[in-house]
């Protein structure tokens, strides 16, 4: 089975259609979402439509979970809880539906999925680096675990001997590895590449490949301060801070 990775879309309409049309011709067998379907961008009804009509995989992120309950949001900073506070006007009673019923965590062959750490997916906690990762690897019992959260491309693998950084774009799986894989975001990238970014995992030969889409950052910007969200969220698109 080949699988597309999508993560932290962030209702990106824009940055979405990109890497839809890209995934289309890699002919997947399906499609993984990581979660922060919704937040920050201006089209999060468009979104959550085109990540249901893809039938997913898919979880529970931070934001979505926030558009849901305001008091998840409290410990947004302020663009943020504006952004969730946006969302939850501008979306339907269905989409709403649907995000309350993504799981904090799904499990899949020998992938585990979560949108931030494996051990405690409801603290929504950030993992950075290898050295971040290493008492995750005891959470989950499967070869690969997939996390989105910090918007930054991260392949971990943990041997024997500890854990290090892989480079990518593409690594094959090592019957001694496990591994912890973030694909970064196609929404809101923030590892100073504004190309939409996410991943094609493929399980029949065990590799994984982070990929990128140019988009047009200029027109998501543009939908964002229309909308009257915070043009800070827009501007970032520009160069992927």
């Amino acid at each position: 089975m080949r699988y597309i990775i999508l993560s932290d879309i962030h209702g990106n309409l824009e940055a979405l259609t990109a890497v839809l049309e890209r995934a289309a011709e890699l002919k997947p067998d399906g499609y993984i979402c990581l979660g922060d379907i919704v937040g920050y961008g201006a089209s999060p009804e468009e979104v959550v439509e085109r990540v249901r009509r893809l039938n997913p995989i898919a979880v529970l992120g931070n934001h979505d979970s926030a558009v849901l309950n305001e008091r998840e949001a409290f410990t947004f900073n302020r663009q943020a809880r504006d952004g969730v506070s946006w969302t939850r006007a501008h979306i339907s009673e269905e989409s709403r539906q649907y995000l309350k019923s993504l799981p904090l965590s799904r499990r899949l062959d020998s992938v585990f999925c979560v949108h931030a750490s494996p051990s405690k997916p409801e603290e929504w906690t950030y993992l950075l680096s290898a050295a971040a990762t290493v008492e995750h690897f005891a959470a989950f019992e499967e070869q690969v675990c997939l996390i989105g959260h910090s918007h930054c491309p991260l392949i971990v693998k943990m041997t024997e001997y500890g854990p290090s950084e892989l480079k990518g774009p593409t690594e094959w799986f090592t019957p001694d590895g496990r591994y912890i894989i973030n694909v970064g975001s196609v929404g809101q990238p923030r590892d100073g590449d504004p190309r939409a970014a996410f991943g094609l995992l493929d399980l029949n030969d065990g590799v994984v490949t982070l990929l990128r889409a140019k988009y047009d950052t200029a027109a998501a910007r543009r939908r964002i301060i229309s909308a009257g969200l915070p043009a800070t969220l827009g501007d970032r698109l520009l160069d992927g801070s």
